[in-house]
């Protein structure tokens, strides 16, 4: 995926694979830092949820689960907002790791905005994106349908979910790629 993401082409060879697992971390590390922000929002929201469950019906009469149900969605609905956000920036993150070979790159949030200013801009950007996850929600119920079918289906899993990464990769390259 890392040398997807560098923006090479034809489909790169799979060799070196001790440089091809530190890169692959690269990318991981990456990702899991862009996630701590609503990891935290989640946990906030989460301890927030139990609260009224605890006070709310001394206070106001209802029931706990109807208090703690609606904390619960409220935070799951911020937490969802911020997720969107931030992996706008993730998605060309990982490509600008890919690109540069430096993690720092990958949160270089300026050089970031500026590529997708220049490129495809940012409506267009979140037009693709969009169309993204449109695409994704229409693989995940075929992964779905296939894990219906045993062992056949779970092997055609396995087969078709790394086209997806590819798929996926070469998307935000492209993207990227607009911008440079």
């Amino acid at each position: 995926m890392f040398r997807i993401y560098s923006g090479e082409k034809p489909a790169p060879e799979i060799n070196q694979w001790g440089k091809l697992f530190v890169d692959g971390w690269k990318i991981n590390i990456v990702m899991i830092l862009y996630a701590i922000p609503a990891i935290i929002i989640a946990l906030i929201f989460g301890v927030f949820a139990f609260i009224p469950a605890l006070f709310g019906p001394v206070a106001t009469g209802q029931t706990p689960n109807v208090m703690a149900f609606a904390g619960v969605l409220f935070g799951l609905a911020i937490t969802f907002v911020v997720i969107l956000v931030l992996f706008l920036f993730a998605y060309m993150g990982v490509v600008r790791l890919g690109k540069t070979g430096k993690i720092g790159e990958a949160f270089n949030f300026h050089a970031i905005n500026e590529t997708i200013s220049k490129g495809v801009g940012w409506l267009g950007y979140i037009g693709y994106y969009i169309l993204l996850w449109l695409i994704a929600i229409i693989f995940i119920v075929i992964l779905m349908i296939l894990a219906i079918i045993p062992l056949i289906g779970w092997l055609l899993m396995f087969v078709i979910t790394p086209l997806w990464a590819v798929f996926m990769a070469r998307y935000m390259v492209n993207i990227y790629e607009a911008g440079e």
